[in-house]
């Protein structure tokens, strides 16, 4: 089993090491994830609590005030990169038109690598990607 200081490390070292793309832009290439063990670990994070993910059973979203950003296709068809980085980095690149989403111009989301396992990061990346 990887501690998390470790896997907070392969996190770090996988984007460091991203690869420039043919358009010049560096992109971060992901080991491939279990989208049902994603889902597990999406369920496990009660991620659900912010997030709808359109046509599945999970409770509702309650967070207060809602985060406006369903898991639906317009999100989920991003490159599984830009999901990763979503995830790990949720304050990167935040649209100015989410409001709520912001708390003192960050991310509401927080940061999750204390919590999340490189594999779970990876596992919910491919859940994502699959629905």
């Amino acid at each position: 089993m990887t501690s998390r200081p470790l896997a907070v490390s392969l996190i770090c070292l996988a984007l460091s090491s991203s690869v420039a793309c043919s358009t010049g832009e560096a992109r971060l290439y992901l080991p491939e994830g279990d989208a049902a063990a994603g889902r597990v670990a999406f369920e496990a994070m009660q991620c659900y609590a912010c997030h709808e993910v359109p046509g599945e059973t999970f409770p509702p979203p309650h967070a207060t005030p809602p985060v406006p950003v369903p898991l639906g296709p317009e999100v989920v068809q991003k490159p599984a990169d830009e999901l990763a980085e979503s995830i790990l980095a949720p304050s990167h690149e935040i649209p100015d038109d989410l409001e709520g989403v912001q708390r003192d111009g960050r991310s509401r989301m927080g940061d999750w690598s204390e919590v999340m396992t490189v594999r779970e990061w990876l596992d919910i990346v491919a859940y994502l990607t699959s629905l």
